[in-house]
């Protein structure tokens, strides 16, 4: 890849990563919130090959931890996916699906995600509750899903 295209896609993560901190962090839902930087790394498995997704990951991943104090959650659920997930995205970003195609991958590649983070965050105790679980695995992954369900339908190729 080029260098300038490496800086542009740093700079669009850096973005998101504002946006979500900023704004979608006080758009929830039953406490859940959309994960923005998640669809973004989905759709970086479309585009970029395994290591550059891995790279993005583990950095969008660590800056969305520190801004919120959750230092590497976020960094490892995300990470994980994308190593677990990547080939599968790339394999099926070549077909052309319907929007309640993508909103069941993007739903399945959320709980994976939520699943994880809750697992590691309930190892760590970083949460209090159970109630926290039901909202991140469920509302969260489906919130997530809708969001990029939307997206993809208002999407323009970058």
């Amino acid at each position: 890849m080029k260098r300038s295209d490496n800086i542009r896609t740093l700079a669009i993560g850096l973005g998101i990563v504002a946006v979500q901190f900023v704004l979608l962090r006080h758009l929830t839902i039953l406490g859940a919130e959309s994960d923005l930087v998640l669809l973004f790394i989905l759709w970086l498995c479309t585009k970029r090959p395994k290591i550059d997704c891995l790279v993005y990951a583990g950095m969008l991943g660590l800056l969305q931890d520190s801004l919120m104090d959750l230092w590497g959650l976020h960094m490892f659920s995300k990470t994980l996916v994308v190593f677990m997930l990547h080939d599968i995205l790339n394999r099926i970003s070549e077909n052309r699906f319907l929007t309640w195609q993508i909103f069941l991958v993007i739903l399945a590649a959320a709980f994976l995600h939520n699943l994880i983070f809750f697992m590691v965050s309930s190892f760590a105790e970083v949460f209090a509750t159970g109630y926290v679980g039901f909202s991140l695995l469920v509302i969260s992954s489906g919130f997530t899903a809708i969001v990029g369900s939307f997206l993809h339908l208002v999407r323009v190729d970058i």
